[in-house]
């Protein structure tokens, strides 16, 4: 009796590591890019512990006066009831007020006022990270 030839069974491992690297550099390019907001805001500096990001309401007060309420442009007058809506869907969810440290506070509190009417669960004013080397 003749043996049959064995096959010999081979993984083409480099098409998998080509694709594999162009995504890993793809996300390496776009990674940049995806923690950068829209809406410009020279946030005051504090010393304090970052909010979880799930179920935020992100609020920007820009130094134009324009309101973001995540993507939508809004009036002060019309971010009570557009607040509601979202709260209704998510009630744990936690406002958070981006606003430049240029706008007058009486105005940044007549937001949060707005805010509080709406019965967000939670309010969270954003700051940036107190540099300590700098001295500020």
């Amino acid at each position: 009796m003749k043996s049959q030839p064995g096959f010999e069974v081979k993984v083409d491992v480099v098409p998998i590591i080509n694709v594999s690297l162009v995504i890993v550099l793809t996300l390496m390019i776009i990674s940049p890019f995806l923690d950068s907001s829209e809406h410009p805001v020279d946030l005051p500096q504090a010393n304090a512990s970052e909010a979880e990001d799930s179920e935020n309401i992100e609020i920007t007060y820009t130094l134009d006066g324009e309101i973001w309420v995540d993507e939508q442009l809004l009036q002060l007058s019309e971010v009570q009831p557009y607040l509601r809506e979202l709260i209704a869907l998510s009630p744990h969810s936690t406002a958070v007020v981006k606003a430049d440290r240029a706008i007058l506070y009486g105005d940044v509190e007549r937001l949060i006022a707005e805010i509080e009417l709406a019965e967000a669960a939670q309010i969270a004013l954003a700051t940036r990270q107190h540099d300590q080397e700098s001295g500020e």
